[in-house]
């Protein structure tokens, strides 16, 4: 005659599972985690080498510069200009060098990808910031697009080290009052995403306050806020020093929505 489980064996077995369970998840959750790091950093690096393959035809400047150095006006249709990281990305997903699908951040999955036919570029269909390199300048009556200071010589295949020119988007500010992005599983985390620098090497930061030199601008210790024009000004004069990058918005005096 068989003998069947007791009681006691069965909740020691349940028991058994459930601190297993308890082992392994945070596991797999770090796991996980760090899966969506590496393909956010693949595709981060996918997309500036995009933008590498079309500075080959156009006098060595990324999309949204034209091959003079000017910068390209209404690319997307929407008023933007080629200042805003949405209308870089139209350009070169325009050209066929990476597709809707590509500008969506694995940890972003879900979202609507762009395409010729919906042609609204928004948060919704892009996850990527780029760095700032025009905004508008009012002169009476006019206004009129114009370089970001020396920054804006970075937006080429200049093969700077010390260049961070493209990376995850902020997402605003948390209940806290903190910068976010889209990595961020938690009220008063940091920002944190990849980043590409402009020898195409992509490093996931866990900070969006790095150490920079932009072109011949002086070196900033640990003190180069990505998301913020840290001028003060919002102007391109005296801008050198501050790689601020921008998704839609153009002016960053503080922690404000990317």
């Amino acid at each position: 005659m068989k003998k069947g489980f007791t009681l006691i064996e069965l909740l020691v077995v349940i028991s058994i599972i459930a601190l297993l369970i308890g082992i392994l998840l945070p596991a797999l959750g770090a796991a996980r985690r760090t899966a969506r790091q590496m393909q956010s950093n693949t595709q981060v690096r996918g997309i500036h080498q995009s933008q590498v393959m079309y500075a080959q035809s156009n006098n060595s400047n990324f999309s949204g510069m034209q091959g003079d150095g000017d910068i390209e006006g209404n690319v997307d249709g929407s008023n933007n200009n080629g200042g805003t990281a949405g209308s870089r990305a139209v350009i070169l997903m325009e050209g066929n060098y990476f597709t809707g699908e590509y500008a969506i951040s694995p940890v972003e999955s879900g979202k609507q990808e762009w395409t010729t036919t919906n042609n609204d570029i928004s948060a919704d269909n892009i996850s990527f910031a780029m760095l700032r390199i025009s905004e508008v300048v009012t002169s009476g009556n006019e206004q009129t697009w114009q370089g970001y200071g020396d920054v804006v010589n970075e937006w080429s295949e200049t093969l700077n080290t010390e260049a961070p020119v493209m990376g995850d988007r902020n997402t605003g500010a948390d209940s806290t009052g903190q910068v976010s992005s889209i990595h961020t599983e938690r009220d008063g985390g940091d920002w944190r995403g990849s980043v590409a620098w402009n020898d195409n090497h992509v490093v996931f930061e866990t900070t969006q306050t790095l150490s920079t030199r932009m072109d011949d601008g002086p070196f900033n210790d640990d003190t180069d806020n990505l998301f913020i024009d840290d001028d003060g000004n919002g102007s391109p004069s005296g801008a050198s020093a501050n790689a601020a990058w921008v998704f839609q918005g153009i002016t960053y005096t503080g922690q404000a929505p990317n």
